[in-house]
């Protein structure tokens, strides 16, 4: 049986629960494999915006307007084109 080692993809700020400002800037942060050649994020099952590659990670930059609770979910598209997707998270925004 061949092994192939597990792939983790995740949302790692903010984290479920974690709280951000209305109107400042915010980056969330994602993680991919290295051969990932394409990470997108979505809020509120919005559409998909692309992510930028720094630093080895990717990030997505937002500045939250609406108040309370909101789902973030980020999909990875790997060299092979294919894709693995992040367990979505719920975070808030308040003052």
């Amino acid at each position: 049986m061949i092994e192939a080692p597990l792939k983790t993809v995740g949302i790692d700020y903010p984290r479920s629960g974690d709280a951000i400002a209305p109107g400042q800037p915010y980056s969330f942060r994602v993680s991919a494999p290295a051969d990932a050649k394409e990470v997108r994020l979505s809020i509120d099952d919005g559409d998909w915006k692309p992510c930028r590659k720094d630093d080895g990670h990717w990030w997505f930059d937002w500045s939250a307007q609406a108040e309370g609770e909101h789902i973030a979910v980020s999909r990875v598209i790997e060299s092979d084109g294919s894709m693995l997707v992040t367990q979505p998270i719920v975070f808030k925004v308040r003052p």
